[in-house]
């Protein structure tokens, strides 16, 4: 500790400011991994604190160096935030690596792919000295994933089901006629509507289904389950 202090002690105010920067960055960083790190994310801790230090050190460097240049010579003009406009591009590729499309078409990781992102944002932001936009950039960050649920919650409270995957399982084909029965009487939208036989005599039926009248995905199922010969209902929403 007392050769850390002295280190820093025989550092000029450029270098303390660096020094500032970098742990402002480190601690920022870390902060946004630890969140993604309790929530068993691929991206944690370490991810978000490498990113949002090295890109404090690149910006860092590009401020510096564009400001020792032109103190060499006046006819030597560069760019500041040349290397940071490199790392938001950059981070881009790495952000997207996390990103999965699945099997049911369904896409994961955007959230982890854009604090990949913001992680650079505050290092950069750090490294460019500007800790208050820095600072509240993050707390807005966590702000957002937290209140996140509780927002979908109330949406899902207050607007229509939308688009729903149903598969029902019918034990007679005379059942066919009232399920569309049904459904049409909802004023739904169907679409692409797969129809095939299974064993025992029994209909398989798969569809996507626009819920135009307001109901709940439970009211949707019990009224599914409610129609002559559906002896099986599953949703996906």
């Amino acid at each position: 500790m007392d050769s850390l202090l002295s280190v820093l002690g025989g550092l000029g105010p450029l270098h303390l400011a660096t020094v500032g920067k970098i742990v402002a960055a480190f601690v920022l960083g870390g902060v946004i991994g630890l969140e993604r790190e309790s929530k068993g994310k691929p991206v944690g801790f370490k991810t978000c604190v490498i990113i949002a230090v090295a890109s404090c050190v690149l910006t860092v460097v590009s401020i510096q160096s564009a400001e020792y240049y032109a103190e060499i010579s006046v006819n030597i003009r560069s760019d500041p935030m040349r290397l940071a406009a490199q790392i938001i591009s950059g981070v881009g590729f790495l952000g997207a690596g996390v990103i999965l499309h699945r099997r049911d078409d369904a896409i994961s990781g955007l959230t982890t792919a854009a604090i990949v992102w913001a992680s650079a944002g505050v290092g950069i932001a750090c490294g460019a000295s500007f800790y208050l936009h820095a600072l509240l950039a993050t707390a807005l960050f966590l702000l957002a994933i937290k209140i996140s649920p509780y927002i979908f919650l109330l949406q899902s409270r207050n607007q229509h089901l939308g688009k729903v995957k149903v598969r029902l399982i019918l034990d007679e084909k005379e059942g066919l006629p009232c399920l569309m029965t049904q459904l049409n009487q909802q004023r739904n939208l169907i679409d692409a509507m797969t129809i095939r036989d299974i064993k025992r005599r029994k209909i398989e039926v798969n569809f996507k289904l626009t819920v135009r009248k307001r109901m709940t995905l439970d009211e949707l199922y019990n009224m599914l389950c409610g129609i002559d010969h559906v002896c099986s209902v599953a949703l996906e929403h």
